[in-house]
């Protein structure tokens, strides 16, 4: 459980550091990948689905529009991949 908590808090924390200008696009999609990544190492796609393939649909998207060169909606669903990630996790381990 303590490795749960500190994993989703440096998920947290890296997070909020990409509220700044200076985080680059390919930051953003880094890190919602691995926000999807450990969801995925956790359980989720059974556990929390709608949660989880919402995260990974955004993610999808960020990939999307950021091959298009839309950097401003790629980051933003970035931003909304790591967070519906963070959600499925939360579910999954019951801290709605």
């Amino acid at each position: 459980m303590r490795l749960l908590i500190g994993v989703l808090f440096s998920i947290i924390l890296s997070t909020h550091s990409f509220a700044g200008d200076t985080t680059t696009t390919t930051e953003l999609l880094d890190e919602a990948q691995n926000s999807i990544k450990a969801a995925f190492e956790s359980g989720c796609p059974t556990l929390a689905p709608y949660e989880y393939y919402k995260a990974e649909t955004y993610y999808y998207i960020a990939r999307e529009e950021t091959s298009k060169l839309n950097t401003k909606a790629g980051n933003a669903a970035a931003m909304k991949a790591i967070e519906w990630a963070l959600k499925a996790m939360a579910k999954r381990y019951g801290e709605e």
